[in-house]
């Protein structure tokens, strides 16, 4: 019997895409699921009373490993782009769990900055959603007003007119420096400048992002001729094995530029899609630490290794 639903598939990125990324860095598909090994036999130990850094570090560590199995599953689709801007996020994190191990007294200033945060979002919502501000316990905001004054001295800094303000981050620090700290700062400076210009759209990260997605078309748009004009003559050619982003193909569902029939593939098949989603470890710095769902990294070849 025919079934419909087979010519309505929901269409998500460029699945055919994943044997060219794998053809082309086939030592990370060789070495990433060993990783996640690795960070799965720390994660999964059981700790005897672990200080709050560690439980921290071990977090951090969980979520690290789901953002490199998110940054594999947007570039195995020909998202590289999006990748990018999760890599940025992924750095930071690498850098504050291993700037953690090596300093612990300054996890302090990153576990007292979440009643900053608090106090911040409780007053936007004071401001600018009477409605929702007056359906919130009143308890509950008293107690983010007393976190708030608890730990306000900790982050104030005086100026030189003498007036106080709070810093912008929870450490003195900025993550440079804390990548000097980490040994991360060759890191830092190959992958801040790049992923950084994705996540603010910057005019680098506009033309980087129409060059990967639109490399050879004909006919450009107007936006498209302008991009390009902006970029000097010598910087206009691209090697196109570096390219991570395949050219979209027509569709049957029309010109939408991600509008590809979904094909399947061994890179994320369907259950491990959705152990993703229930994997993805808590926010929270509580006490649990133990087994979790386990999340399974995938290379085309179709072997896979557990993950965090």
């Amino acid at each position: 019997m025919h079934d419909a639903r087979q010519e309505h598939r929901l269409v998500v990125g460029f699945p055919d895409f994943a044997p060219t990324v794998e053809a082309e860095y086939p030592r990370f598909f060789e070495v990433g699921p060993r990783v996640l090994t690795a960070m799965h036999s720390v994660a999964d130990r059981e700790y005897e009373a672990p200080e709050p850094h560690q439980r921290a570090i071990l977090n951090l560590a969980m979520v690290a490993g789901v953002s490199l199995v998110e940054v594999v599953t947007l570039t195995g689709n020909g998202l590289a782009h999006g990748a990018m801007k999760i890599v940025r996020s992924l750095m930071e994190t690498a850098i504050n769990v291993e700037y953690f191990r090596l300093r612990p007294a300054a996890f302090e200033d990153y576990r007292a900055w979440v009643h900053v945060e608090r106090f911040r979002k409780i007053e936007f919502v004071r401001e600018h959603l009477p409605d929702v501000f007056r359906t919130i316990d009143a308890e509950t905001v008293a107690t983010i007003a007393r976190e708030m004054d608890r730990v306000r001295p900790r982050f104030e800094q005086v100026r030189q007119d003498g007036a106080r303000r709070l810093r912008s981050s929870w450490s003195t620090q900025t993550l440079a420096e804390r990548s000097a700290v980490a040994g991360f700062s060759d890191t830092y400076k190959t992958i801040n400048p790049l992923a950084s210009s994705f996540v603010h759209e910057t005019m680098s990260g506009l033309i980087e992002h129409d060059q990967s997605i639109w490399p050879s078309r004909e006919s450009q748009s107007n936006n498209t001729k302008w991009i390009k004009s902006q970029i000097p003559s010598c910087c206009q050619s691209r090697n196109r094995r570096q390219q991570l982003i395949p050219e979209p193909q027509p569709s049957l569902c029309g010109s939408i530029r991600q509008g590809i029939p979904l094909r399947r593939t061994k890179m994320m098949p369907e259950r491990q899609a959705r152990s993703v989603r229930r994997g993805r470890p808590p926010c929270g710095l509580g006490n649990g630490i133990g087994k979790r769902d386990s999340i399974k990294f995938h290379n085309a070849s179709g072997t896979s290794a557990p993950a965090i």
